[in-house]
């Protein structure tokens, strides 16, 4: 009894998070709450430098987030940075 409570509480939760990675919308983001999309369980200033170096490490990533206006000084990723920090990275 108590493990198929278990099961259908882990089930519940489980197709939840699936529910909310399958509604990711492109939209402005702050650049902590971008990153923490990404990284859900870690304080928002180490997701920041977590997604920081997978931008970093994508080839020319960097470069056109800032040939579409992107500055590092910036706090908010526009939705076209946020489609192509998708489109390379794919959906948190």
């Amino acid at each position: 009894m108590v493990f198929r409570c278990f099961f259908c509480i882990f089930t519940s939760i489980n197709q939840q998070i699936q529910n909310d990675m399958e509604h990711f919308t492109i939209r402005a983001y702050g650049r902590t709450e971008l990153a923490q999309c990404y990284f859900p369980t870690l304080n928002p200033q180490v997701a920041y430098r977590k997604l920081q170096g997978w931008i970093d490490y994508y080839p020319h990533l960097r470069e056109r987030l800032q040939a579409a206006g992107y500055n590092p000084r910036c706090r908010i990723y526009m939705p076209v940075h946020v489609r192509m920090i998708v489109e390379a990275i794919g959906e948190p």
